[in-house]
């Protein structure tokens, strides 16, 4: 298969990833927007899985995470994209090259969609919610059915976020990028239109039957992650000469 058309899912965690990519996917026009590219770089694993020809592997990774259109779609994270760029620098052939060089290299008429969420604070909470539980998305079962309130951890995660979605900002900034942006609390509320619109910032020819996919997953959040969030505010707040919010 001949790849003429490629983008990044530019994400930060609890952002609606999955669900848009799930979205995305289901079209059968989208290509299959997976993480591709995340190769366990936590802490329990500083090395990463190291890939011995990393050239290669991008290349049966565009074959995987095309659709029969010449599309490529791929989710990356702001936690790991510096890993993914230096070892497609690292590539042999590539290493005289600049990252847009290399990027153009692989991945033909790149686009960016970045996915990122206004209330910051409830992604926070919603992200401490899923390490706890254990339940990521609407399909996974409980694992602890009791979470517990942490601010500390809260706090910890929120800063990850805010700093994770600005590799972002700084690399579209830094390489003259205008990204689709969605906007999370949007998204939901449009899932529909907001598939429709990233389509067509793609450039992809749409059938004139396209019957657009339903969602296979729903919200998790109810009445203890709000409230998380607004012990989260007032205990964020206290001692402040005002509430801000």
């Amino acid at each position: 298969m001949t790849v003429s058309k490629s983008y990044f899912l530019c994400f930060t965690v609890r952002s609606g990833s999955t669900l848009l990519s799930q979205l995305l996917s289901d079209t059968g026009i989208a290509g299959h927007p997976q993480e591709h590219f995340y190769h366990n770089i936590g802490p329990e694993n500083p090395a990463g899985d190291r890939i011995p020809d990393y050239g290669r592997f991008v290349e049966e990774t565009l074959e995987r995470g095309s659709t029969p259109n010449g599309v490529f779609g791929s989710k990356i994270g702001g936690g790991y994209w510096h890993d993914f760029a230096s070892r497609l620098r690292g590539i042999e052939g590539m290493r005289a090259h600049s990252l847009q060089q290399a990027l153009d290299r692989y991945f033909p008429a790149l686009r960016y969609i970045h996915l990122t969420r206004r209330n910051k604070v409830r992604q926070a909470v919603s992200h401490w919610m899923a390490i706890q539980s254990g339940r990521w998305h609407s399909t996974d079962s409980l694992r602890e059915r009791n979470p517990k309130y942490d601010f500390a951890a809260i706090d910890h995660l929120l800063q990850e976020i805010v700093i994770r979605d600005a590799v972002w900002a700084e690399y579209f900034a830094g390489n003259c990028i205008k990204p689709k942006v969605i906007i999370y609390e949007d998204f939901v509320q449009d899932l529909h239109g907001t598939l429709v619109g990233i389509l067509r910032f793609l450039d992809i020819d749409l059938p004139s039957e396209l019957e657009l996919p339903s969602p296979r997953y729903e919200g998790l959040a109810g009445d203890l992650s709000e409230e998380w969030l607004q012990r989260f505010r007032r205990e964020k707040q206290s001692g402040w000469w005002r509430q801000f919010w």
